[in-house]
């Protein structure tokens, strides 16, 4: 297999040399790296060239700089377009990979011609680089585990963000070609969406790379109990949410009856707690959570019981 690392930046100076060591020093090497630069303003292009040309990488890594800002899901889906590998990772500008990430799964995407979209389990560190736990992630159960996520799940509990996932080129290109050119879902979770429902997206447990949360996470990740319970902050991420669902509806995905079902209940449920946390009352959070109790988590309903006791 050919393989691909396509990496979307903007605003990346802070952490990014660290994830680039962490793919040059990967025991199976890529035969390409796409870097597209999101007009960042500052010197993330200046960084990025130079570690390539110190480590000699002009032949195999290329720099791509936007003439005009795309966004982030733009630039990302961008930058997919550029891969030519036969697999692609996708990579975050502030992440860390585990030095066996790409040897490990690759092993099981050449064994197994059903898994469009592979991921890995990840764990969570901080700015400086330190572990950190949080309630709302589990992180991974098991070294040898390979579990086939379906679509209920995905819509569930999102815990598959691009930087753990590599999928199949051919498999994307036959599909994504039909797609708006401006869609504003994001890469990770359309990939995971049509995956699913296919059966295609897999799961290996064993824990193989760092998602890195800080104060810029483009994603809105958060793990600081003081951030999870705020809010105007968690009335953005969830109207940013059913923008994300109402998406896919435009995309035509899920593509079935019965994920179009499945969707229709998440975008009620979703709808139905932004009421319930603009209403600032406890007893309709708890009534939209037990009525669409399938969709919600109990940690969830508790930390919105918690924001509304709050105010």
């Amino acid at each position: 297999m050919i393989i691909s690392v396509c990496m979307a930046t903007y605003n990346g100076a802070l952490f990014i040399k660290e994830q680039l060591n962490t793919i040059l020093r990967q025991t199976r090497q890529p035969d390409e790296v796409i870097i597209c630069d999101d007009c960042s303003q500052d010197n993330t292009v200046q960084i990025v060239q130079s570690f390539i040309e110190e480590n000699h990488l002009e032949t195999s890594w290329k720099l791509i700089q936007n003439h005009e800002n795309k966004g982030y899901p733009g630039n990302f889906y961008y930058a997919m377009s550029l891969c030519e590998g036969d697999v692609i990772f996708l990579s975050d500008q502030d992440d860390i990979w585990n030095e066996e990430k790409i040897e490990k799964m690759c092993v099981l995407l050449e064994e197994r011609a059903d898994i469009s979209v592979l991921s890995c389990s990840f764990g969570l560190i901080d700015a400086k680089g330190q572990r950190i736990q949080t309630v709302m992630h589990s992180g991974g159960r098991g070294k040898d585990e390979l579990r086939c996520i379906p679509l209920q799940q995905v819509f569930y509990k999102y815990e598959w963000p691009g930087m753990v996932l590599a999928f199949r080129r051919e498999w994307y290109f036959q599909w994504a070609c039909r797609m708006d050119t401006d869609c504003k879902v994001p890469h990770d979770f359309l990939l995971c969406v049509k995956a699913s429902e296919e059966g295609g997206l897999w799961q290996m447990e064993e824990m193989l790379a760092y998602q890195r949360r800080h104060d810029n996470n483009v994603g809105l990740e958060e793990h600081r109990i003081h951030k999870l319970l705020n809010k105007p902050r968690k009335l953005q991420e969830i109207e940013s949410y059913i923008r994300h669902l109402e998406g896919l509806y435009q995309a035509d995905l899920p593509g079935t009856k019965e994920g179009k079902e499945i969707l229709n209940q998440k975008m009620e449920a979703m709808r139905g707690r932004l009421t319930a946390l603009q209403s600032c009352k406890i007893r309709q959070v708890l009534a939209n959570a037990w009525m669409y109790r399938q969709e919600v988590r109990f940690a969830t309903m508790v930390c919105d019981v918690l924001i509304v006791r709050g105010k």
